[in-house]
């Protein structure tokens, strides 16, 4: 599996997408197109991403997304399935080239934390490099955009000698083959089939009992098209009803349903903040402000997880375990065949067990909606007694920041508090609250008061300064730093210079600290 890698940095958004879901009950003959088509998609972009991976030709492309380029259609056409509409087959190309791109761009930024500058800071260039092409190559390509960050670039180039400029190549090209295998290409299993104006239309049923009726073409027959009535709730109809439908519209079958998603924006200004408050996102308190409020607790969740739920599945492992170990038993032993047939029926019986166990999954989905409920109560808590002119300052969850056994990860999950601050960050936005996001590193460690960094201040929830003695709880201790942070310039200075080396970052910060302490020291003697 690839590695987890520091996630880029959300902002206020001044278009939200959100979607509303419409469902269909088709018969019998309109379900057995409806899945067909989405086998026959699936299948399609698998197809389309095998060729596209081989085609080293145009990694320009795939890196940039240039679904449009001249290149890229011509051989959409080529490899087209005779007997399928255009359209269907064409958005199936489009989304095998986006897979790739995506994955293409994982590899870029793992590349630019590996140092790889600039070939993997531009992705023009990254795409040369891929493709081996020449310093000069890439000078005059830079050159040719004329942008300044561009033309930074082609400096760095030249600035190399042809020796310096192959030793880089050859250090790329050998972290961009390990990256290859770590970053596999995407192989679906299923997905949503997307519906443009070409594929579909959605009109106002005037006929039946539901709202709306879906009027699908046919991929597999020409001039024909297949209509089915569908419904939604009370709530969804009246977003649709109220918003500006966006174009994306996308169908997938589901237990024998039509799902229809239809997107709809929500356009609006981004608040002037006249005042900020820090948030640290913990367990045994879930969000603890600068202002001294603890709102909710995951606490009793994440022990109903560790004390129920792990140990259910533990259960499940332990039969996969026996099967396993039964099945290479067989296959190494040459057995009487009354013995092979006592342990080939043990298996069945273990299988059997592991089919009708539904207590583990049955805890797992209990463990969500605590969790959903939870996260829910506590967002809900926090944004009622705000206002639009505060900035609302958070950390900027990484799991690589917690480098700890597995034990401590399980306790710290990494999983609940991203799932809380995803939440937060989308509801604020949502409500026009504008929020942003600081590095972590060291904020429950840094006494406020005297900037003395030491992992010895900290003993679980209990904040003590082993310099100035100053004593609060960690949780506010940390959101204090995460406030504050939003407004230091030394540091965002820092953050900027060493955004994609981590270990440098908390050596500059370190030192930092280190002289904010001593002046604080020099200052208090005299």
């Amino acid at each position: 599996m690839p590695r987890s890698r520091c996630r880029k940095d959300s902002s206020f958004e001044t278009s939200v997408t959100k979607s509303v879901f419409l469902y269909g009950r088709p018969n019998k003959d309109k379900l057995a197109l409806l899945k067909r088509m989405q086998a026959t998609f699936t299948a399609l972009v698998n197809e389309d991403i095998r060729i596209l991976s081989t085609r080293n030709d145009l990694m320009m492309q795939l890196v940039k997304n240039d679904k449009k380029d001249s290149t890229m259609r011509i051989l959409e056409k080529t490899i087209r399935k005779k007997g399928l509409s255009s359209a269907f087959s064409q958005n199936a190309f489009d989304m095998a080239v986006t897979h790739l791109s995506h994955r293409l761009d994982e590899i870029r930024l793992d590349l630019l934390a590996e140092g790889m500058d600039p070939f993997a800071r531009s992705k023009v260039l990254f795409a040369m490099s891929i493709m081996r092409k020449s310093r000069m190559e890439m000078i005059s390509a830079m050159e040719d955009l004329e942008k300044d960050f561009y033309l930074d670039c082609a400096k760095k180039l030249r600035d190399m000698t042809e020796e310096e400029f192959t030793i880089t190549q050859k250090i790329f090209q050998d972290l961009y083959a390990m990256k290859c295998i770590e970053y596999r290409i995407p192989q679906l299993r299923s997905v949503s089939v997307p519906l443009d104006s070409r594929l579909m239309k959605i009109e106002t049923s005037d006929h039946v009992k539901t709202p709306y009726v879906i009027c699908m073409t046919d991929p597999f027959r020409k001039n024909h098209r297949i209509q089915i009535p569908i419904d939604t709730s009370a709530h969804s109809l009246h977003k649709i009803q109220s918003r500006k439908m966006a174009g994306t519209v996308t169908m997938q079958v589901r237990k024998g349903k039509l799902r229809i998603s239809w997107a709809y924006s929500r356009h609006m200004k981004q608040p002037k903040t006249d005042d900020m408050i820090g948030v640290d996102i913990g367990i045994t308190d879930a969000l603890y402000t600068s202002d001294d409020r603890q709102i909710g607790s995951m606490k009793e969740i994440l022990d109903f997880y560790h004390d129920t739920v792990e140990p259910a599945f533990a259960e499940l492992s332990d039969l996969r375990n026996k099967i396993r170990n039964i099945s290479f038993y067989l296959r190494t032993h040459d057995l009487p065949e009354d013995v092979r047939r006592s342990l080939i029926e043990k298996m069945d019986r273990l299988s059997t067990m592991m089919q009708t166990m539904s207590a583990p999954y049955r805890k797992k989905r209990h463990y969500y909606d605590m969790l959903h409920a939870a996260i829910a109560a506590t967002v809900k808590e926090y944004i009622g007694g705000l206002s639009p002119e505060i900035l609302t300052v958070l950390e900027k969850l990484d799991i690589r920041e917690f480098a700890k056994s597995k034990t401590s990860n399980g306790r710290f999950s990494m999983f609940a508090r991203g799932k809380l601050q995803h939440r937060l960050m989308e509801e604020l936005n949502w409500r026009g609250f504008d929020f942003l996001e600081v590095v972590p590193d060291y904020t429950s460690q840094v006494c406020p008061v005297c900037h003395n960094l030491d992992s010895n201040n900290r003993n679980g929830k209990d904040f003590i300064c082993t310099c100035c003695g100053h004593h609060d709880d960690a949780d506010h201790v940390g959101s204090l730093n995460i406030k504050a942070r939003a407004s230091d310039k030394e540091i965002k200075d820092i953050c900027e210079k060493y955004k994609y080396n981590n270990k440098n970052l908390q050596t500059a910060l370190r030192t930092l600290y280190a002289t904010r302490h001593q002046e604080y020291i020099n200052t208090e003697s005299a």
